[in-house]
């Protein structure tokens, strides 16, 4: 499923225009990401958490070469699922 076929959806389920589908959808993103923008974790009841996760710096192995080279620190976002999504996906 790709974001438009999330606001067919939606559009469909909810029975509101597809343009106002688009424009929660939108809304709906756009807020998830400024909450992780601020470090803030977003939690969705029965669905999971999403969060930043700090990785620390590393060394790995140069694909090109086959030399060691220092990875940097990076911040990445992670998504934990609640346990209800887990089973439901069984």
């Amino acid at each position: 499923m790709n974001k438009a076929d999330l606001i067919a959806v939606v559009n469909e389920k909810v029975g509101i225009t597809k343009k106002d589908a688009e424009h929660a959808v939108n809304v709906l993103f756009d807020e998830i990401q400024k909450a992780l923008e601020k470090g803030e974790s977003v939690k969705v009841s029965s669905f999971g958490v999403f969060a930043i996760k700090n990785r620390k710096e590393r060394v790995g192995t140069s694909p090109v070469d086959g030399k060691k080279i220092t990875i940097p620190a990076t911040k990445t976002i992670g998504f934990k699922p609640s346990k209800n999504l887990k089973e439901v996906i069984k």
